[in-house]
């Protein structure tokens, strides 16, 4: 609802020539209580006559007062609102480059901890390194394919593969070397059981004597994987 304002000049006139007809004053008022009737306390000038017409503009002087101070309060609260929002998107904006720098410190991080690529040579370099001892010249003669058995695969129960493998050795051709090739395919068939039943007899073995029939079968089955040098040569480890 809205209020219509009188033009203060003529709300003031019309007003003023209603009073001139009224007299007011304190001789005239009687008493109740203590106070005169039409008198009303006020903190500056103790008692004062009031009419309807200066009650009305005073009424509306609060009224102004209330609506001014309701709109200054007003302010005050969007101000607070617009302060609190403000302070809302930056926490919000710190949030956000907080949690992407989280994220690339961790990124970070977990690259820093994967191990580089490694190159052609340096994969060869680490496979050599990894790679088991050929036999030597004592345990193999390359020029004959003689097979010099340790101590503890000489007994009856290594007999039947240790006999083939002296055979396909002493028969080797030399163009069938390879992971893959049959020579080595037929080695590694005939050292996997021999390998199995030196493990189950390690309780009756010195450490030294398992340690040296375990090693010369696996040299056995990396010597299969080997070119056959000609007779004379030095074998390269």
């Amino acid at each position: 609802m809205k209020l219509a304002f009188i033009p203060a000049a003529a709300l003031v006139l019309s007003l003023a020539g209603l009073a001139s007809a009224q007299t007011y004053g304190p001789s005239a008022a009687p008493v109740v209580g203590g106070s005169p009737i039409g008198f009303y306390p006020n903190e500056d000038y103790g008692y004062f006559s009031s009419t309807y017409e200066e009650g009305v503009l005073r009424g509306l002087g609060y009224y102004a007062r209330s609506v001014g101070q309701a709109n200054y309060y007003h302010s005050l609260a969007s101000i607070n609102h617009q302060e609190a929002y403000s302070r809302y998107l930056d926490n919000r904006e710190k949030r956000t480059e907080t949690y992407f720098r989280l994220k690339q410190i961790n990124r970070a991080a977990r690259d820093a901890q994967k191990p580089s690529r490694m190159t052609g040579e340096q994969y060869a370099v680490l496979a050599k390194r990894q790679a088991p001892d050929r036999l030597t010249g004592s345990e193999y003669d390359r020029a004959l394919g003689r097979l010099e058995w340790p101590a503890a695969l000489q007994g009856p129960e290594f007999a039947a593969e240790r006999t083939a493998l002296d055979r396909v050795f002493a028969t080797r051709a030399p163009n069938d070397s390879g992971v893959g090739s049959k020579f080595s395919v037929t080695v590694r068939q005939l050292t996997g059981p021999m390998q199995d039943r030196l493990q189950a007899s390690v309780s009756s073995l010195s450490p030294m004597q398992f340690i040296a029939a375990k090693k010369f079968l696996t040299g056995l089955a990396y010597e299969a994987q080997q070119p056959v040098l000609p007779a004379g040569l030095a074998v390269v480890k």
